[in-house]
């Protein structure tokens, strides 16, 4: 199979070269701040998470325009008005599951988290070089659990009051025996996915893998989610829409990306504004910064749902057009 043009991972590059960028330097700050200050502790974490998922909601903003990006035109009307529909339909349905089972709606989000979250950074990574990464599921898994399992594994008195949010008997996720299963998981999945990763030339998958592990195992886990899923997840997902738009072609080829940016915000300004405001009210006679948490937490759950739809049908269009690890490392 044919790997990507020249031109093409040009254009990917581009993007996706800033956002690693971006991700790692914060990610990289983080953990400095962990080992060296004691600034990260205490009731402050809860503010900076807040502030990551704020940070976050924009990255599944223009879900609705992607069908129309990847397809390469816009979307006949009574199409694009039915996709609207489904999204909110199943993002209200996952809300209405959090709120009548919500052990249930909160342990699937959970396990879809890592398999999001983790699908995100090997498609970064496959669409720089157009080749699959060998071993996908346990690298799939490898860029997933850090995010999930660490802070459950190894900082379990720091996230009970968040796991608690979602659901009280979710803290059952923090007894010894589960918490050592966590791990164990994780660390076969990021040691496989490493060495995998080492032996066909691609340092910057061991890379990205130490420096989630050494994050998630070292700072205060509401920092670290923080600015992970604000300034990782979200800023690396953002990279990829802005080469979708078929409007920004030109500029990225040129190594411009303002423009794209600021299409990317106008685009999503509007359903943006609309979480926050659905957010506000369900914040409304919460109280305090872990309310906001809280709130936040369910309509993320509800928003998680719809966008990874949207997510797994690009991913599985893309890779229908990316060459398989068997071709010489690029």
């Amino acid at each position: 199979m044919a790997t990507v043009d020249t031109a093409q991972r040009g254009v990917v590059s581009v993007a996706d070269d800033r956002a690693r960028g971006l991700s790692l330097t914060v990610m990289l700050l983080v953990l400095v701040a962990a080992l060296f200050t004691s600034g990260l502790d205490g009731p402050a974490g809860w503010i900076v998470l807040a502030a990551g998922l704020l940070i976050g909601l924009p990255h599944g903003a223009v879900d609705h325009l992607v069908p129309g990006w990847v397809l390469g035109r816009p979307l006949p009307r009574q199409t694009f008005t039915m996709v609207v529909a489904g999204y909110i339909a199943v993002a209200a349905a996952a809300f209405a599951l959090f709120a009548f089972q919500p052990v249930l709606a909160a342990a699937l989000f959970l396990v879809v988290s890592v398999g999001h979250f983790g699908a995100g950074d090997v498609e970064i990574h496959e669409a720089q070089t157009g080749r699959r990464l060998r071993g996908r599921p346990s690298a799939v898994l490898a860029f997933g659990l850090p995010a999930i399992a660490l802070p459950i594994a190894i900082h379990p008195d720091a996230v009970t009051p968040v796991l608690a949010g979602l659901a009280p008997s979710l803290t059952a996720l923090t007894a010894p025996g589960v918490r050592v299963a966590l791990l164990a998981f994780t660390v076969i999945a990021v040691g496989t996915t490493a060495v995998i990763a080492l032996a066909d030339g691609r340092g910057r998958v061991a890379l990205d893998l130490l420096v989630l592990v050494a994050v998630f195992a070292v700072a205060p886990p509401l920092i670290a989610f923080a600015a992970y899923f604000g300034c990782w997840h979200a800023a690396r997902h953002i990279g990829r829409l802005l080469t979708l738009d078929p409007a920004n072609r030109e500029d990225l080829a040129r190594g411009r990306l303002a423009r794209p940016l600021l299409r990317f915000a106008g685009s999503a300004a509007g359903p943006t504004a609309i979480s926050v405001a659905v957010l506000a009210g369900l914040w409304w006679g919460a109280g305090g910064v872990e309310g906001l948490v809280a709130a936040h937490l369910g309509l993320l759950l509800a928003l998680t749902m719809p966008h990874v739809a949207v997510v797994s049908w690009l991913d599985r269009r893309r890779g229908a057009h990316r060459s398989d690890a068997r071709q010489v490392p690029a």
